[in-house]
């Protein structure tokens, strides 16, 4: 398998695979209000970007607004890029004036002034533009340090075939979806779903979704609590199914876990939407056999939901060039010939109020899944997202331990509850060093 697909799997994995189609019309609010920040003197800016095919999307705003050239530079995925950003901003310049982040990373760039608050370079109305469970992901203290591109409501794809033959219903709580697992285990070779010690994700998604609030960040304090009651229902949850042997070990994104889930020993898949373009992109053969629904809720009647990746358009603070830097990010992701495009070349899920106020976009029926009209399941997980989640400053830290930790556990069939305490140490320990002072 190709590192860089799994890599985009894998770490914010709707940036490169999210999956959706939209069609909008009528005006963009950015040209009636982002261009006002802008001069008719031609100016030059540097763009930072995994996407693979982005330039297509860069050469229609060059049409829009001719006085902007927009340098495209791909200078690695993730870490890497971020790697390059962080020395370019220790040595003040160097860096692209916008660059494209994964939510989980905007803090700790946001907490060291080197992301600027794009609210300020612009007059447009962000709220009103932009989903308002994915503005969070780049609001921090108070101010915006990025445009929201694109993200994964939490969903569960399932195999209608692995389901039928097993006699199951569709999960609507995560008690019927153990007892599903139960039965879909009981005399096949299929598991209900697979269990990857490496993908923190996964617990993100998990503790998200119980409003655990395993920590939060104000200034230079921290608080950790992953020894809550809602953080270990969801640990004692999975560690029984784990110890019951009714989840198969595989690691998300690898040949072997498509293999699973295309033969259907993986029945269900609990992910961001934008896992339709993986399946899609990947396992084209199992067009119609796969369906999708609402993750399942803690409580029937309560169907609060998470998120599982996504990424922004950031401007650098030592840009020189903020107001062009802005009106790109802005026209970006929220121009209808931008969404249009990044859906098109880049299969992402769109951000703005706009595209899900569409109902040609919401009704649309989508043939891998059947026929379903899936994006009114997309959107009924992005309105009943739990409010509240934060990621620290030292996010990538924190998902650099996880799997010592909570994916020992997982692989060795440990207490996974006991994990997350060892897990709380070492984060508290690092954000100790960090200067910061914790509570717990």
């Amino acid at each position: 398998m190709n590192t860089r697909r799994n890599s985009s799997i894998r770490r914010g994995g709707a940036a490169a695979l999210a999956a959706s189609a939209l069609v909008l019309a009528g005006c963009s609010a950015t040209d009636a209000s982002v261009d006002e920040a802008t001069s008719d003197e031609p100016v030059e800016i540097l763009f930072w970007s995994w996407l693979p095919n982005i330039q297509t999307t860069i050469d229609l705003f060059e049409d829009a607004h001719p006085e902007i050239t927009v340098n495209l530079e791909n200078v690695g995925a993730g870490e890497e890029q971020y790697t390059k950003m962080q020395n370019a901003i220790d040595a003040g310049s160097g860096g692209p004036d916008v660059a494209q982040v994964t939510y989980d990373s905007v803090p700790s760039f946001a907490v060291t002034g080197a992301l600027a608050d794009v609210s300020q370079y612009t007059d447009a109305d962000l709220d009103e533009l932009f989903l308002s469970g994915v503005l969070q992901n780049v609001r921090v203290s108070g101010a915006t340090y990025g445009v929201p591109q694109d993200f994964g409501p939490g969903v569960m794809y399932y195999r209608e075939d692995v389901f039928s033959d097993a006699g199951v219903e569709v999960p609507e709580t995560w008690d019927e979806y153990a007892a599903a697992a139960e039965t879909v285990r009981s005399g096949s070779d299929s598991y209900m779903t697979f269990f990857d010690g490496g993908l923190p994700d996964f617990a993100y998604m998990g503790l998200w979704q119980n409003e655990a609030d395993p920590w939060s960040v104000d200034e230079t304090t921290v608080s950790i609590d992953l020894g809550g009651a809602e953080s270990q229902r969801w640990a004692d949850y999975w560690g029984d199914l784990n110890s019951r042997d009714l989840l198969v070990h595989s690691t998300m994104g690898s040949d072997e876990w498509f293999r699973q889930m295309g033969d259907g020993q993986i029945a269900s898949w609990i992910v961001g939407a934008w896992g339709l373009q993986a399946l899609q992109g990947n396992l084209p053969d199992n067009e119609g056999l796969w369906r999708v629904a609402p993750m399942p809720s803690w409580e029937a009647g309560s169907p609060a939901s998470s998120q599982f990746g996504g990424s922004s358009t950031v401007v650098l603070e030592q840009s020189e060039k903020k107001d062009a830097a802005t009106t790109f990010a802005l026209w970006l992701n929220s121009d209808p010939v931008a969404v249009e495009s990044l859906k098109a070349d880049q299969g992402l899920l769109p951000t703005t109020n706009a595209a899900w106020d569409d109902p040609s976009f919401l009704d649309e029926e989508i043939s891998y899944l059947g026929g379903q009209p899936a994006r009114q399941i997309f959107a009924a997980s992005a309105e009943s997202t739990a409010p509240g989640w934060e990621w620290l400053p030292f996010q990538v830290y924190i998902s650099s331990v996880y799997q010592d930790t909570v994916g020992g556990a997982i692989d060795s069939g440990g207490d996974i509850g006991a994990a997350l305490l060892d897990w709380q140490d070492r984060i508290v320990e690092y954000a100790e060093n960090q200067g910061f002072a914790v509570s717990e």
